[in-house]
């Protein structure tokens, strides 16, 4: 039995966008099939609110917002760093907006089918599920875990009316905290809802280079992610480009590799469920495996030119062409009974 970590990025939410048909762009850059991304509307927003920031800049093309955000708060002067919380509330509201229209916020089916599967009674003895790390401020694996396991693990107590707490569950580490946390003791925490408002004590790190952890809870999020990697035996990474912008993340799966490599001259290996050009680090890292050389189903052709492929084509939506080609694999092998209460496993798969 294998002990399985995921990380999830922006990309797993798109894919929950992509999967019900929604022309929805939750990416920070602008994509020419979905229009304008995150980074392009914020610019906008806060341009339109502060003229000073449309100043600053030559162009709005490709400007990278969390590099601007550091920027503008490292200088210390008391306009950028309220320029800085303009972004960072135009972000904020931007993607809420998107997430709205989307629909995605309370049923996400991937990330339900997801743990369906490590839920399997059968599947449970092949793999077995220790957490989930999400880079993303949305919730919409606390809906997926509470959906599927009548209660979460977020690695610390929290006060809700809306989530049931479980520490035996598997965890789920929002790394970089929630838009639905509220700084309260103990936190706490709610459904994202069509009228969440902007909070000055959601408890979350806002788009950055430096995202600092030195406070809790962050600070021990970071510690349970060090600790999950060391544990397993395969990460998957959904979604996640893997940038500088994510340089935490990037140390904290370099220093967990090293970490099993000195104890046992072998590391987990890396599964990565995404278009293979869209990883930027992967030389800092051992064991990596592209989508196309994974073996628990046939994924050869993400090893073919974009441009040769027919459009629009199912390879476009990697988190569910896998999930579905996996769900479908190990069901021939009789490794994967799929029941009737396993909804969206059985409508990914198709069965």
């Amino acid at each position: 039995m294998k002990r399985v970590a995921y990380i999830i990025g922006a990309g797993a939410t798109q894919a929950e966008v992509s999967y019900i048909g929604k022309m929805i762009n939750l990416l920070m850059k602008d994509k020419e099939a979905l229009g304008p991304g995150i980074s392009t509307a914020v610019l906008s927003a806060a341009t339109d609110r502060r003229k000073r920031i449309g100043k600053l800049l030559d162009s709005q093309e490709n400007t990278d917002i969390e590099k601007l955000i550091t920027l503008l708060a490292a200088t210390g002067a008391k306009t950028n760093i309220q320029d800085a919380e303009t972004l960072r509330e135009c972000y904020y509201l931007e993607v809420t907006d998107r997430l709205k229209r989307a629909d995605v916020m309370y049923s996400p089916k991937l990330a339900i089918g997801l743990l369906q599967m490590h839920k399997n009674s059968k599947f449970s003895g092949i793999e077995n599920l220790l957490g989930i790390i999400s880079l993303n401020h949305d919730n919409l694996f606390q809906e997926a875990s509470q959906s599927v396991f009548q209660g979460i693990n977020l690695g610390f107590e929290f006060a809700s009316d809306d989530f049931i707490y479980q520490p035996g569950l598997p965890i789920i580490i929002q790394l970089h905290g929630s838009f639905s946390w509220t700084r309260k003791i103990p936190i706490f925490v709610d459904k994202l809802t069509s009228d969440h408002k902007y909070d000055r004590e959601m408890t979350w790190i806002p788009p950055s280079i430096l995202k600092e952890t030195k406070d809790y809870p962050f600070n021990k999020l970071t510690g349970l992610g060090y600790e999950l990697l060391l544990k397993c035996d395969i990460l998957r990474i959904i979604g996640c480009s893997l940038s500088q912008n994510d340089w935490n993340l990037i140390s904290l799966i370099f220093d967990a590799q090293n970490a099993q490599f000195s104890v046992s001259r072998t590391c987990f290996k890396i599964e990565l469920i995404m278009e293979i050009d869209d990883t930027k680090e992967l030389s800092l890292f051992k064991n990596v495996n592209p989508i196309d050389k994974l073996t628990d189903g046939d994924f050869s052709d993400y090893g073919q030119p974009f441009a040769s492929r027919p459009h629009p084509s199912a390879l476009d939506n990697a988190f569910e062409f896998w999930l579905k080609t996996k769900i479908n694999y190990h069901v021939k092998q009789g490794q994967l009974a799929v029941v009737d209460d396993e909804g969206a496993l059985k409508e990914i798969a198709e069965i």
